[in-house]
């Protein structure tokens, strides 16, 4: 059969049954998770209606979705190799819009096209963003370079203060390595390195950072959120929840001494409504073309499909009951777009329910710009 026949054919049997694989994929992957994928993929989307050559691949298009996929057949026409993309909800941007702004909970979402809102919905409310926030770090440190305070090719070595918890890699590299300020804004955006983060806001000055983002004053480095976010200091975290800026300086000069603690000390409870950074969707997208010119947002696409657009920046953050996903894009048409959405509830949150439809989003801006 055809590739696109047995992509067919694996969605259509009731049983998979071995001799439709080479013995070297088998011993990767057995046929038994290849039919857990393809039951997962049928109940969450519904049935499979035309397969459509995409690229060097195909395009799955199902009642509620569209999935990539590619395949790759030996000289026997047995499955050597085989992969499905994230999925994308088919539909207009109203309705993946709709699908965001009913979520449970405060969600704020905005969609503008050459600068003009598509979709508007909580667009100036302060949200709980998570590392979405280090973009205000990385204005921060552009204006410095600007302002021939610093340069990129500037070479630090790491020291053990900076260091903090995951997510990241340096937090585990030895102390000393010299790290250039450029790399440092690549592990922060491209891989939310926390440890990258706290140094960035050393090397640049809190004033600079605050001066970007003046709600946030002080603005808070991950070695400080961590400490107050952790199971043993709720008092203290309720005392920085209603403390104003003035009494918030004061209760960082004691934490400053404190250690760090392990991920398994951190409250396991939703703890953004009281010590967060916040951020408009106007902000971050303002940020975004900030920042656009910088190659640190361009490493990482998260949701964003790169092979739809001629630029893109992207930065997201999440915690437990926090979800943001920013992006800014540049369509063939040459016009600036931008989607940002922010989910806050007090539980822990289903990221699914907002990443398919924020893709379905990008994917329907996307045709428009062909």
């Amino acid at each position: 059969m055809t590739p696109d026949a047995t992509l067919r054919a694996l969605f259509e049997a009731e049983q998979l049954d071995d001799a439709r694989f080479s013995p070297a994929f088998l011993a990767q992957v057995p046929a038994s998770k290849i039919g857990q994928i393809l039951s997962q993929l049928r109940q969450s989307y519904g049935a499979l209606g035309t397969v459509q050559p995409d690229g060097d691949g195909y395009r799955l298009d199902f009642e509620g979705a569209d999935i990539p996929a590619r395949i790759v057949l030996d000289q026997e026409g047995r499955i050597a190799g085989l992969w499905f993309g994230a999925p994308v909800p088919s539909g207009s941007i109203e309705e993946h819009a709709a699908a965001i702004t009913g979520l449970p909970g405060v969600v704020s979402l905005l969609v503008l096209e050459d600068g003009k809102p598509l979709i508007s919905h909580n667009a100036d409310a302060a949200l709980a963003v998570g590392s979405a926030a280090k973009l205000a770090i990385l204005k921060a440190l552009s204006l410095a370079v600007r302002n021939g305070e610093k340069q990129w090719s500037d070479v630090m070595e790491l020291r053990p203060e900076w260091k903090s918890l995951p997510s990241g890699s340096l937090q585990d590299w030895p102390d000393g390595t010299p790290l250039t300020l450029g790399s440092l804004a690549h592990f922060m955006m491209s891989i939310s390195d926390n440890t990258a983060t706290d140094a960035l806001i050393r090397l640049v000055g809190r004033d600079a950072v605050e001066a970007v983002s003046p709600r946030n004053s002080p603005f808070l480095n991950t070695r400080e959120l961590f400490t107050l976010k952790s199971w043993d200091h709720a008092a203290l975290r309720l005392e920085w929840a209603g403390a104003d800026e003035a009494a918030r300086r004061l209760i960082l000069e004691r934490v400053a001494d404190m250690p760090l603690p392990s991920a398994q000390a951190l409250a396991p409870e939703p703890t953004f409504q009281a010590v967060e950074w916040f951020f408009t969707a106007t902000e971050l997208c303002t940020l975004l073309e900030e920042t656009s010119a910088l190659p640190s947002g361009s490493i990482n696409p998260g949701p964003v499909d790169p092979g739809q657009w001629r630029d893109f920046s992207y930065k997201g953050g999440s915690e437990t009951g926090v979800l943001n996903l920013s992006s800014r894009v540049v369509g063939a048409d040459g016009i600036v777009r931008c989607v940002v959405a922010t989910w806050n509830h007090p539980s822990a949150l289903d990221e699914n329910s907002l990443l398919l439809p924020y893709r379905g989003i990008l994917t329907a801006l996307a045709g428009r710009s062909q």
